[in-house]
């Protein structure tokens, strides 16, 4: 997605900060208060992983910040579960807000739990858990990094397997380049362990070190002994699908996603989890009434905005932070004063219609 221009960015965020001089950040407050905020997380970055997927992972500085600004506009910050009842009753009044992490990355442990603890607020990790048996590495993520940090233009693989090996143009098109060598990879070895292991001779083609791109653990997903102790320490671990994937054309095939994964978690934490999040945030109106057969209290998606007791529990929306954005555009969001312009410009769009098409937000590769 091309990049606003940064005079651009810089007068908003000028104007923003006039804004909340003048008192409109805490009047939106105010007017929103009866909406659910929900915030996205995924990783903390480790190295540099927030310069290349900085909707994927955030600098520790920045998540803190995040935590603070919530503090100073006194937002109450609850549990999921509770969150979904006070929705449902009508009971939202103060701008509460849920804090979630989707995926399960180890960082969300070593990195972020310390911070939440810091400032004593509840949180829910959305976990897959495919890789509890395969390995921990994120493949799909550490591939697209080595790819955008390699000097190499032009990615030459020989004798790695026979569907895989062949010269593809990085240059060219990296995100086309990336989406052709994941299906690749994903139809000659469909097993995620052995899918892995592919991930040491790509390096070696791309002239990195494998070894030093996995450091610290910063591409890694949570193991089980992690996500005991997360559980243990307070934080509510809930559904993300088995293998990251949400089957859209059959039920028993998104059945078995979704059990996969639930029978996964109650071996680790002996409860059955109920609550839902999309994978990358896709889902079909099929996919719904699938998850209400299947006993899911509530699922999120990445759709943008608050939530009132209007909204479709199977659909709540949130903020998909990012390590780009500006501690001013986050607060503008929290205090409400982006939903409001959501609403204005949605309104409108009814006797102005856009004619150009929407472009959607998104570097994911899981």
């Amino acid at each position: 997605m091309a990049r606003k221009p940064k005079i651009t960015v810089s007068l908003q965020c000028l104007a923003l900060y006039v804004a909340r001089t003048l008192g409109v950040f805490a009047v939106a407050q105010y007017l929103t208060r009866k909406r659910l905020r929900i915030l996205c997380y995924h990783g903390l970055s480790i190295g540099d992983e927030h310069e290349v997927v900085p909707y994927m992972f955030m600098r520790k500085e920045t998540f803190e910040r995040r935590m603070q600004i919530l503090k100073k506009r006194r937002v109450p910050v609850i549990a999921l579960d509770a969150a979904v009842r006070k929705l449902k009753a009508g009971e939202i009044n103060s701008a509460e807000t849920v804090i979630t992490f989707d995926d399960g990355w180890a960082s969300n442990l070593t990195t972020g739990l310390p911070i939440l603890e810091r400032f004593g607020y509840p949180a829910c990790i959305y976990v897959t858990t495919e890789h509890l048996t395969a390995g921990a590495e994120a493949f799909n993520v550490a591939l697209f990094y080595m790819l955008c940090r390699s000097r190499r233009r032009t990615l030459k693989l020989q004798n790695v397997h026979p569907r895989i090996d062949g010269t593809y143009d990085i240059a060219k098109d990296l995100q086309a380049t990336t989406i052709a060598l994941i299906d690749a990879a994903e139809n000659a070895v469909p097993l995620l362990a052995d899918r892995q292991q592919l991930l040491r001779p790509i390096a070696g083609a791309l002239g990195m070190d494998l070894d030093r791109v996995l450091e610290n653990g910063r591409f890694h997903l949570l193991r089980r002994a992690e996500i005991e102790e997360l559980y243990r320490r307070g934080i509510d671990i809930q559904l993300h699908t088995h293998t990251h994937r949400l089957p859209d054309s059959d039920f028993d095939a998104m059945a078995e996603e979704i059990e996969q994964n639930r029978d996964a978690l109650k071996g680790i934490l002996g409860v059955v989890q109920s609550h839902f999040c999309f994978p990358s945030g896709k889902y079909y109106q099929r996919h719904l009434p699938w998850l209400m057969k299947l006993g899911i209290a509530s699922a999120t998606t990445c759709d943008p905005g608050l939530n009132d007791p209007g909204t479709p529990v199977m659909l709540l929306k949130r903020y998909v932070d990012s390590d780009q954005f500006s501690a001013i555009r986050f607060e503008a969001e929290i205090c409400g004063l982006r939903e409001l312009a959501r609403n204005l410009r949605s309104s409108l769009k009814r006797y102005w219609p856009d004619r150009h098409p929407q472009v959607t937000d998104g570097s994911e590769f899981r």
